[in-house]
C-alpha cells in the first residue's frame, strides 16, 4: 500500500491518499480530506485503471475528469498527487518526494 498526505499550500486542506494496487495496472484508492470538493472526488474515484492514463493524453483520465466535474481548482495539485501515487504503488514510478518550492 502507498501512502501520502499532501499539503496543497494556501487553501490549508491537508489531504491524505491511499492507494492499494489490486491488478498489475488497476488500484484501489482512497482519499481523505476536510476540502468539500476533495470529499466529492473520493466519492467519485474509487478505484483506478493506470492503462487508461498511460494510453490517453495529458488531463483525459478518470481522475481529471471527476476533478472537473467535483469543482477542483485548475492548480490543485490533489489530481496530480493522486495519479502519482498509483504510479508509485503500481511501480511505474519511484518512492520519492516531490516539491514546489516558491523562492522570492
Amino acid at each position: 500500500m502507498t501512502m501520502i498526505v499532501v499539503d496543497p499550500g494556501a487553501c490549508g486542506f491537508l489531504c491524505k491518499i491511499a492507494v492499494k494496487g489490486t491488478g498489475r495496472y488497476e488500484a484501489d484508492v482512497a482519499l481523505e480530506s476536510n476540502c468539500k470538493q476533495i470529499k466529492r472526488l473520493a466519492q467519485e474515484v474509487s478505484s483506478v485503471d493506470f492503462m487508461e492514463i498511460v494510453k490517453g493524453r495529458f488531463g483525459e483520465n478518470t481522475i481529471s475528469r471527476a476533478a472537473s466535474r467535483c469543482g477542483l481548482h485548475q492548480t490543485c495539485i490533489i489530481p496530480c498527487s493522486l495519479l502519482k501515487a498509483v504510479e508509485a504503488e503500481l511501480g511505474m514510478a519511484v518512492k520519492k518526494p516531490v516539491s514546489i518550492t516558491f523562492e522570492e
